[in-house]
């Protein structure tokens, strides 16, 4: 799902730390969340993976972990935070996938 960041500055600190968590190394090719310029006005789209592909395996969520390391290293935390929250809601429900009621992360 594809979503607008018009705060995004593009700097790409998600993806590396999305593909730490999925492959233990640096490699955004490895990531679940890409970010993708904008054909007009301010800010980014950010690319979140519903299903795997290739090299990238599908947002899990950071499953494990309090905060998703996307989150932590963002420098638009709020923004993005909104973001996953809306994927959440908007992906179907798999075993074992993490519930949006309540939130898990409700800030820094």
């Amino acid at each position: 799902m594809k979503f607008n960041m018009p705060s995004c500055g593009g700097c790409c600190t998600c993806e590396l730390a999305c593909s730490f968590h999925q492959r233990g190394g640096f490699v955004p090719a490895a990531s679940s969340l890409k970010i993708l310029e904008k054909d007009d006005g301010p800010g980014y789209l950010v690319l979140l993976k519903e299903e795997p592909d290739g090299n990238s395996p599908a947002c899990d969520d950071c499953r494990g972990l309090d905060i998703p390391l996307c989150l932590e290293y963002c420098r638009e935390f709020d923004d993005l935070y909104k973001i996953l929250q809306e994927f959440k809601a908007k992906r179907p429900q798999k075993n074992g996938a993490v519930q949006t009621e309540g939130g898990r992360y409700g800030g820094r």
